[in-house]
């Protein structure tokens, strides 16, 4: 009898062991127990990812033109304002000769001769610079003032030697202003000269799309050195490290409650947005991207939200 009575205890017991493990009841409320860290996931996205220079840059006028006055005179009267736009020809100045205003005043002998002499434009622009004011004496080859063509101006960026390579003529790039706005920009031109004390070379960058910019202006032109056009890219969120950034990965989403750690390797960064060379993800992977942090290499979660990105 004693054997038979083990052999019962015995089959009694597989079964109390089977039936407890196959019991999915069982599994899912250990799962729920274990699901403690609220999460929100995220899935990857596809797109162009591209590094850029970024470098200081200062409007000029390359074509100015400068007035003179013809003759020795003094300024009688001045018919424009900084900041005039004329046109070819307009009048810009009266002057009245030193010998005129000498005769003039002579009451014992007076002489019909005005001696005033008018200043033309002598091309389309803006007036930009007015040296002299009203009843000034000046001398003959003295200035007046400036006349710049606006569609002359252009930023003058000064690279440094070691990115060099990085520029080159012809190539694209964005110009941001100080306000925030945003133009097309490309690099018309290369001086063959480098700075002694700086060691930048200087390149001239036509703005397209931009009126009434004023001259002295300091803008960010931005140069796409990199671009990677079909790349996997995750949340700048979604991608942790360690306290030397030399080891990356993401905690990837395996099912609903449970995340694993899977090393990646990083590639390009822009914004909020990191390129994800190694390994391979599929477009239905989900990623932690918030309660992510300080997990181990396997993580019981609850995901509370899935962001934009999926």
């Amino acid at each position: 009898m004693k054997p038979r009575f083990l052999l019962r205890l015995f089959c009694y017991s597989m079964v109390i062991l089977l039936t407890g493990r196959c019991n999915p009841a069982s599994d899912e409320q250990e799962r729920k127990v274990r699901a403690q860290i609220p999460v929100t996931v995220t899935g990857i996205q596809y797109g162009s990812m591209t590094e850029n220079l970024e470098l200081n840059a200062i409007s000029r006028f390359l074509d100015q033109s400068v007035i003179k006055s013809p003759a020795a005179a003094f300024v009688k009267q001045t018919h424009v304002n900084q900041g005039d736009y004329v046109s070819k020809g307009a009048l810009l100045f009266i002057l009245k000769t030193r010998e005129a205003s000498v005769l003039i005043e002579d009451t014992a002998n007076p002489i019909a001769f005005s001696g005033l002499i008018r200043v033309l434009a002598g091309m389309d622009g803006v007036v930009t610079e007015l040296i002299h004011p009203d009843g000034d004496f000046i001398q003959e080859g003295d200035e007046l003032g400036i006349i710049a063509i606006p569609g002359s101006l252009v930023f003058m960026l000064q690279v440094p030697y070691e990115n060099i390579g990085d520029v080159s003529v012809g190539k694209s790039c964005k110009i941001r202003l100080s306000n925030g706005k945003l133009a097309d920009g490309r690099i018309t031109a290369q001086l063959p000269s480098v700075s002694l004390k700086a060691q930048t070379q200087q390149f001239l960058i036509t703005p397209s799309g931009m009126a009434g910019i004023p001259e002295n202006l300091i803008a960010t032109v931005i140069i796409p050195t990199t671009v990677h056009q079909r790349a996997t890219i995750l949340p700048k969120a979604c991608v942790l490290t360690d306290e030397i950034m030399q080891h990356w990965w993401v905690m990837k989403l395996t099912d609903d409650t449970t995340a694993i750690k899977v090393p990646v390797k990083i590639g390009l960064t822009q914004g909020d947005l990191v390129e994800i060379l190694d390994p391979a993800f599929q477009p239905a992977d989900l990623f932690l991207a918030s309660g992510n942090y300080g997990l181990g290499d396997t993580a019981y979660v609850r995901v509370i939200s899935r962001t934009a990105h999926e």
